[in-house]
């Protein structure tokens, strides 16, 4: 009976934990509506599992048209590339139409980044955390990531601009070209973690963060290393395996490059055939013996006054 009982006790539990949160349009559109529900729905339970923390209340989704809206709900100045943000303290996504047709990636993507962003937050406790981070892991779980990120990484390295992981911090006074290094970057930080600490490193620094430790402590007492050896290590992950050849092993890559080598080359091959199909004309013009040169004062065997007195 006790064993009855206590699996009884789990389930419900178990059930209360999964509970999906409820998730509030606005402007409502009901077909639009249905399919960002389903998303949301599916990306708190991630994270409510990835994460450790209940995700069963109300998120308020508002849809705004300009950018003047955009700013008055955020509470302050959102830069003009920004297709949506989240405000954590307010349960609060807010997506800018216009901007959502013009995201890299889709709806759902933008929908679970900045979902990620408020599980985040609730994870920490609302502490503050390095942007690079807070970004980063809201793109790591959307799977923002494709060839323009790869060759994003390595043009900054092939000119020496990949951004010092602090700098980030200011990413809402970049403009878009220096945001789209700072978030690709952000996400490899993130990828970083994972691939070399384990998960449970990541969330041991997020709980770090959450007891009010600054960088130095929290990256010395999670990791193990100083955050300068942190960052010294990811530059050399970024140089090993993000270069020129990078961009040609990825596939998506390769097949542009190849591609664009086609293109290319059926040019070069039409000039040079054009060349040749004009140079064969100008030489048969002189070759040829059809010519009719009667009545012409250019007859090449009619010698004139002066070719024959010419030496």
């Amino acid at each position: 009976m006790k064993v009855i009982v206590a699996v009884f006790t789990i389930l419900i539990a178990a059930a209360v934990s999964l509970q999906a949160a409820t998730f509030r349009f606005t402007p409502p559109d009901e077909s639009q509506d249905k399919e960002m529900r389903l998303v949301l729905e599916v990306a708190a339970l991630r994270l409510g599992r990835l994460l450790g923390i209940p995700f069963n209340d109300t998120i308020d989704i508002a849809i705004v048209q300009t950018q003047e809206q955009f700013d008055a709900l955020a509470g302050g100045k959102i830069p003009e590339w920004g297709a949506g943000a989240a405000i954590p303290s307010r349960n609060l996504i807010i997506l800018r139409q216009p901007m959502m047709n013009r995201y890299p990636g889709n709806t759902a993507d933008l929908l679970q980044h900045e979902l990620a962003h408020i599980a985040l937050s609730r994870r920490v406790q609302t502490a503050r955390l390095p942007r690079f981070i807070d970004e980063g892991f809201a793109s790591w779980f959307a799977g923002e990531w494709a060839f323009a990120q790869v060759s994003t990484i390595a043009s900054a390295q092939i000119t020496k601009s990949i951004l010092p992981l602090r700098d980030i911090d200011d990413v809402n006074r970049f403009h878009q070209s220096e945001a789209n290094l700072a978030y690709a970057q952000s996400y490899l930080v993130v990828n970083f973690i994972f691939t070399r600490y384990g998960e449970l490193a990541f969330l041991d620094l997020l709980d770090a963060f959450a007891s009010g430790q600054n960088m130095s402590e929290a990256f010395h007492s999670t990791l193990g290393v100083s955050f300068w050896r942190f960052e010294a290590d990811y530059r050399k992950f970024l140089s090993d395996n993000y270069t020129l050849f990078a961009i040609l092993s990825d596939m998506s890559g390769l097949w542009v490059i190849l591609a664009l080598i086609v293109v290319f080359g059926w040019i070069i091959i039409r000039k040079r055939k054009k060349n040749a199909i004009d140079r064969w004309k100008e030489e048969e013009k002189y070759q040829s013996t059809d010519f009719d040169y009667s009545g012409s004062d250019d007859e090449p065997w009619k010698d004139s006054e002066e070719d024959s007195t010419r030496i």
